[in-house]
């Protein structure tokens, strides 16, 4: 009896947090919660520089994880936006990432970045798709959908993706800073 009473209190905990969330809507776009939440996974990032990065390193600080691609209209707009968010961000933890699902060679991904002048955003590499996939069977068992080009992933402080955001979004709107405030406190 103990048992199903702790599992209905844990149940009933996680629903009136995720009833918390703000409501983030951007153009045609709303962030949508992501069921059932999966924990940030243990996985290997490849910089421009080649250097690597867990992504699990991260847990801990509130995230937004951006795939985009150099192809993507909607992406040349939302990378800026993106940049100086993680600049104004700089001491506040909150850690924005942007990952190119470009097929192309590193060069191609440089020169993009470069007359963005992308200066403050990490930028790492998924030419492989083993971070993220849009295949149906997802072969490389790739932990992140691409349901749309750019996508962004809210991850909590406490490491669980909270959920996503399809196509470019305003994240300097008050929508968008009540979304980071709850990845700080969840």
């Amino acid at each position: 009896m103990a048992t199903m009473l702790a599992s209905i209190a844990t149940r009933a905990h996680a629903f009136a947090q995720e009833s918390n969330i703000p409501d983030f809507r951007s153009g045609r776009y709303q962030f949508t919660i992501l069921r059932p939440r999966q924990l940030l996974p243990s996985i290997r990032l490849f910089q421009l520089d080649g250097k690597t990065t867990d992504l699990s390193s991260l847990r801990g600080r509130p995230i937004l994880l951006n795939f985009w691609a150099s192809w993507c209209e909607a992406c040349r707009a939302e990378l800026p936006i993106l940049d100086r968010l993680q600049e104004e961000h700089r001491h506040t933890g909150l850690q924005v990432i942007a990952v190119s699902e470009d097929r192309a060679d590193r060069a191609i991904v440089e020169r993009f970045v470069g007359k963005l002048e992308i200066r403050n955003l990490p930028i790492y590499l998924d030419p492989n798709g083993y971070v993220a996939f849009s295949d149906v069977d997802n072969k490389r068992r790739a932990p992140f959908a691409l349901y749309g080009m750019p996508i962004t992933y809210a991850i909590a402080v406490s490491g669980w993706i909270v959920g996503y955001m399809p196509g470019a979004a305003d994240w300097t709107s008050a929508a968008a800073a009540d979304l980071i405030e709850f990845l700080r406190r969840s």
